[in-house]
């Protein structure tokens, strides 16, 4: 990864005049109209610029799957920041640690393991969604429960984590316990965007692997395809449970307009689909275009 690409995004300002809430409530009964219909469990949670929210069926634990490498990431570099260490630190792949049976471009680029840096982890796991970098990540520098008590220092209640994806790949069911609201999930965003969960260097290169991130394009971003407005996201799919339902398919993120100014922060939670992967993922996109059209008139 090219390092130099950190800084590309402290050239989008988060300050400026925030766009229309609208009626915040006709948005919310429209939603929860439409996903009501849906053959799933699906939450939504909205938050303006300007702190208007909304959440629809946010009082269910949703499983996150690899949304928690974003609570990851942050508390990553808190780590690095408090130990005076640096992106550029090194951290060695060993054979041991490629036994794990998981989706990891990691792995197949490396088979016989690898010395990367933490920001070319970091890369991996927030633009590839690498579960063998997720897990690297979490055995050398901070635990998933140090992670969990890292987020709820920010502040940040609704969220557990409680395993990281060796113990959800053993036991698929342990993922439902790596869960959040969607309203916990918007709330990290605002402190994230906000400057308020981690400082520089980690915040803008962060914020830059989030806009350039390379999967679940056919979920939030998907309305904004051929549009000048921004994207930052960070997705998360899950297993088939044992009733052949789709555990969890979501994505979480924020949206710019053309000039670089907040507009909106969303995060879509889908739990239990009946619905094949790209017909749950289109769901998500449906949710995101109903917000777009709503916010961004």
């Amino acid at each position: 990864m090219k390092l130099h690409g950190w800084m590309l995004a402290a050239a989008l300002a988060w300050s400026g005049m925030a766009v229309s809430a609208g009626n915040m409530d006709d948005l919310r009964d429209d939603l929860r109209a439409y996903v009501n219909k849906v053959d799933a469990t699906v939450g939504v949670a909205v938050m303006t610029a300007d702190g208007d929210t909304l959440t629809v069926n946010n009082e269910v634990r949703y499983p996150m799957m690899s949304v928690f490498k974003f609570h990851q990431a942050l508390a990553v570099s808190d780590y690095l920041d408090r130990n005076g260490l640096s992106l550029d630190e090194m951290v060695k792949v060993t054979p041991a640690d490629l036994q794990l049976n998981t989706w990891s471009p990691i792995k197949d680029k490396y088979p016989g393991g690898v010395e990367l840096s933490v920001g070319d982890m970091l890369g991996y796991t927030l633009q590839w969604s690498d579960n063998l970098g997720c897990n690297v990540l979490f055995d050398r520098f901070v635990s998933p429960e140090a992670t969990e008590a890292f987020i709820h220092g920010l502040g940040v209640d609704g969220v557990e984590i409680r395993h990281d994806e060796e113990d959800m790949y053993r036991n698929h069911e342990a993922s439902y316990e790596n869960w959040s609201s969607p309203y916990a999930a918007v709330q990290l965003l605002d402190k994230f965007v906000e400057g308020k969960a981690v400082g520089e260097p980690y915040y803008s290169f962060i914020r830059y692997l989030m806009l350039t991130c390379t999967t679940g394009t056919g979920r939030l971003a998907a309305p904004f395809k051929g549009s000048d407005y921004i994207v930052g996201h960070k997705t998360g799919s899950g297993y088939v449970n044992a009733d052949g339902r789709l555990m969890a398919c979501n994505d979480i993120g924020f949206v710019l307009s053309p000039d670089g100014r907040k507009q909106y922060l969303i995060a879509v939670f889908v739990r239990d689909s009946g619905l094949a992967e790209k017909d749950t993922e289109a769901v998500i996109a449906t949710v995101s275009r109903m917000v777009k059209d709503a916010l961004l008139k």
